[in-house]
């Protein structure tokens, strides 16, 4: 495994040593797990990013075009805002 230093202010160090004696593999397990969740974001929203650009709104009106235009079954009704 390779090394890589942070340095962490010294509230955000206690809090990271608090919630990692709580689980197994230490302070540097706890940190690996917290930047493989960051980067699973990152990915995800990259993702996200890049199928919306692939979208167009004439493409998302002709799928809603094909929707019937009929009373929603009892129980489905949106409530209404207050």
């Amino acid at each position: 495994m390779n090394r890589f230093i942070v340095e962490l202010p010294a509230d955000l160090q206690a809090d990271v040593a608090r919630r990692a004696s709580q689980q197994p593999g230490g302070e540097s397990a706890w940190v690996a797990d917290a930047v493989r969740e960051k980067l699973a974001a990152c990915a995800q929203l990259e993702y996200l990013e890049a199928r919306a650009a692939r979208g167009s709104r004439e493409a998302y009106e002709r799928v809603l075009a094909k929707v019937p235009a009929v009373e929603p079954v009892p129980g489905d009704r949106r409530r209404p805002q207050s």
